[in-house]
């Protein structure tokens, strides 16, 4: 419930208004200019606030970064979650590609942010700071629908773990390539992908 000090989570709406107004020009920053031209004072400099309000809310550059890509994540995860909500085999696996490629398209100042912290953020130790480790919830939750789809006798027999590290990996490549490839047509991409998905799972009866 929230006060009547306005605030929400321990922070006021004003606080979090202008969090959110910092990591969005963090994004802007990075994707026009790239990780390594991306200072705090730029970021500062497009939020129409000093350095010291950015540190304010974030304690360093490597904190804020780690949070535009939360932020992102979040966002994106909120949008697939909606997308595939209630539904299941074929229809969930259209709905899953069809989001997580739709994301990619709606926002790539998003994507290409991510991408340059990704590849460029460091921990203490020199080691890429968000290098994978353990297991992976994206994957196992894909797999696990996968399965559930064959059991219901919509798809195929295969070996789902396989199956879903194939998808992810080609979802993540559409991501790397609206970065890296100008020339790169996603639209084209997802028809192909969407197309190429039902082919490899679907029950021939």
């Amino acid at each position: 419930m929230r006060s009547d000090t306005g605030r929400d989570g321990g922070r006021t709406f004003t606080e979090r208004a202008r969090r959110e107004q910092i990591l969005a020009c963090a994004v802007e920053a990075i994707a026009e200019l790239g990780y390594a031209r991306a200072s705090l004072a730029e970021i500062a400099r497009r939020a129409g606030v000093s350095k010291g309000v950015v540190s304010y809310y974030f304690p360093g550059k490597d904190r804020l970064l780690e949070q535009v890509v939360a932020d992102v994540y979040t966002r994106a995860g909120a949008a697939i979650a909606a997308a595939t909500a209630g539904r299941t085999g074929a229809a969930f696996l259209r709905a899953y590609l069809e989001a997580n490629l739709g994301f990619l398209a709606d926002h790539p100042a998003d994507i290409r942010a991510v991408t340059e912290i990704v590849m460029n953020l460091r921990g203490p130790d020199g080691a890429p700071r968000f290098a994978p480790t353990g297991e992976d919830p994206v994957l196992g939750h894909l797999e696990q629908m996968l399965r559930d789809g064959q059991q219901a006798g919509e798809f195929r027999d295969f070996d789902a773990r396989s199956m879903a590290v194939l998808l992810r990996g080609a979802v993540d490549t559409a991501s790397g390539r609206l970065v890296t490839d100008p020339g790169f047509d996603l639209a084209a991409y997802t028809r192909e992908l969407m197309a190429t998905a039902e082919l490899a799972t679907r029950r021939v009866r």
